[in-house]
């Protein structure tokens, strides 16, 4: 299991290049990402979206476009279907998100999941290192699914023991994170948790290890945390919960973030809209490290 992304980045060195469909790629940042992932040897690139806009954008930041495919189409949600539709046929090993509001990806995904492998469903997995830790970790989900239920968690555990185990960890420990109770009953969460334990212990979700801990309180009383016993995984109970723990690791741990929606065998990296050059990159790095796993 790599460590930190320094190692993804060089292992992405060595893989590249990879033909990767950058989605909506009209703005400064997203084009140099375009043009100096292919000057590094780790993609080729192709652009879609409004061709007159993207030469536009290449102009005004002095960047060469004349070694690399335009694909125009417009209307966003064509785009992302586009996108989609080339990676399923294998045209791409990803697609990356460019200037484009996530759900049109979201939508094109879901679809693309149900036609093809209807006992899957899409899901967002982001990935963090932070300062004093020694390892990557992964929440799931805070993108796509709202308030899963039992067997919803079961398919996003599958997708992230599967994204986990192409990154070298074959068994990840996994932390399904619950209050005890509500109302002085015991939590549908809690409930949930305890029945995938049971199900991790019998062999049904594959290779993996669930937590008897539901927060990192119970793991690590004194809140010393040690990189062997934390969780590789952290499943949450609904969207809301995903999306405040993500950010509150990015804003408040000062630690470094590369998300990733997958679904249907396909890799999306969906990055923030106020990441930045150097993120970005690094994205371009964990995409090509899962996509030749």
């Amino acid at each position: 299991m790599y460590r930190n992304f320094e190692e993804i980045s060089k292992k992405a060195k060595e893989r590249g290049p990879c033909r990767v469909s950058i989605l909506f790629p009209d703005d400064p940042d997203i084009m140099r990402v375009a043009v100096d992932g292919m000057r590094e040897g780790l993609i080729k690139p192709v652009l879609v979206g409004h061709s007159n806009r993207i030469k536009q954008i290449a102009r005004e930041a002095n960047l060469p476009l004349s070694q690399i495919e335009i694909r125009e189409e417009e209307d966003p949600q064509e785009a992302s279907n586009l996108c989609l539709n080339m990676a399923k046929k294998g045209e791409v090993s990803f697609v990356v998100k460019g200037n484009i509001l996530t759900t049109y990806l979201y939508k094109a995904l879901i679809k693309i999941t149900k036609k093809i492998l209807t006992d899957q469903i899409p899901c967002t997995l982001c990935f963090h290192h932070i300062p004093g830790l020694e390892k990557i970790f992964v929440i799931t989900d805070g993108g796509v699914n709202i308030h899963p239920n039992l067997e919803t968690k079961k398919k996003i555990l599958a997708n992230g023991i599967n994204v986990l185990q192409r990154l070298g960890c074959n068994r990840p420990r996994i932390m399904v994170l619950a209050t005890p109770c509500i109302l002085d009953e015991t939590s549908s969460y809690s409930k949930d948790a305890e029945v995938l334990r049971e199900l991790s212990l019998s062999g049904d979700l594959g290779q993996c290890e669930i937590d008897f801990a539901k927060n990192l309180h119970e793991a690590f009383p004194e809140w010393t945390l040690q990189a062997e016993r934390f969780p590789d995984v952290f499943l949450v109970p609904n969207i809301e919960t995903g999306n405040i723990l993500v950010k509150s690791i990015d804003h408040l741990g000062i630690g470094i973030r590369q998300c990733v929606t997958v679904g249907a065998g396909i890799f999306i990296l969906t990055p923030s809209r106020s990441d930045g050059y150097e993120a970005r990159m690094m994205n371009l790095s964990l995409g090509i490290v899962l996509a030749t796993s």
